[in-house]
């Protein structure tokens, strides 16, 4: 089944613009802000480091991490075409986690997967758990990165809208049907006799 793309604006769901904070939607629930996206000075490289799931996305558990990681390098990939690379920090504690070179080699593997080359894991410094690593990447722009880095986001997306709940069909189902509003500006009619003259 094809799913939608997460949408991705700037602030006040204005036109994103490259330098800005990400923030992304599912339909029109907001899930995530990515900090503001550094760009170095000739416009060629970005990076992708620390973003925010919403309060809702947390009491919910969805599990957003990675679908957002890849929906943002492709959007950038997809619509500036004077990014020629994209460099990547993984260091956001995971609850449940314990292991944390555990956890680097499975996001330094995640990484790989999109095609992210040059990966390095080194000790977060002050960290608030021993054990905590950095996982970094550099993305390069080109046609069999590209290739793996859409094959991982269908992949995410199904993955993504498999394990949410259905908020759209909830919705409908709490939202009155056209009849029930009528029925509330329209004057109850008498009620018919049973040999129908009523």
């Amino acid at each position: 089944m094809t799913r939608a793309k997460l949408r991705i604006t700037g602030p006040d769901s204005s036109p994103y613009v490259l330098g800005a904070p990400m923030y992304l939607y599912d339909g029109s629930l907001h899930i995530a802000t990515l900090d503001p996206v550094p760009v170095n000075r000739e416009g060629t490289e970005v990076h992708i480091e620390h973003f925010t799931p919403t309060a809702i996305v947390i009491q919910q558990k969805l599990e957003i991490s990675k679908l957002a990681l890849v929906e943002m390098v492709y959007f950038i990939a997809e619509n500036f075409t004077s990014v020629q690379a994209i460099s990547l920090s993984l260091s956001r504690q995971v609850e449940g986690y314990g292991d944390g070179m555990r956890l680097a080699g499975a996001r330094s593997a995640f990484l790989q997967s999109l095609g992210a080359g040059h990966i390095v894991i080194a000790p977060k410094p002050n960290a608030e758990h021993m054990g905590h690593f950095i996982v970094s990447g550099l993305w390069e722009y080109n046609p069999v990165n590209l290739q793996a880095l859409a094959a991982v986001l269908e992949h995410e997306r199904e993955v993504y809208y498999a394990s949410r709940p259905d908020t759209t069909a909830a919705e409908e189902a709490r939202r009155p049907g056209l009849g029930a509003w009528m029925r509330r500006f329209m004057p109850k009619a008498a009620p018919r006799n049973d040999d129908g003259k009523g």
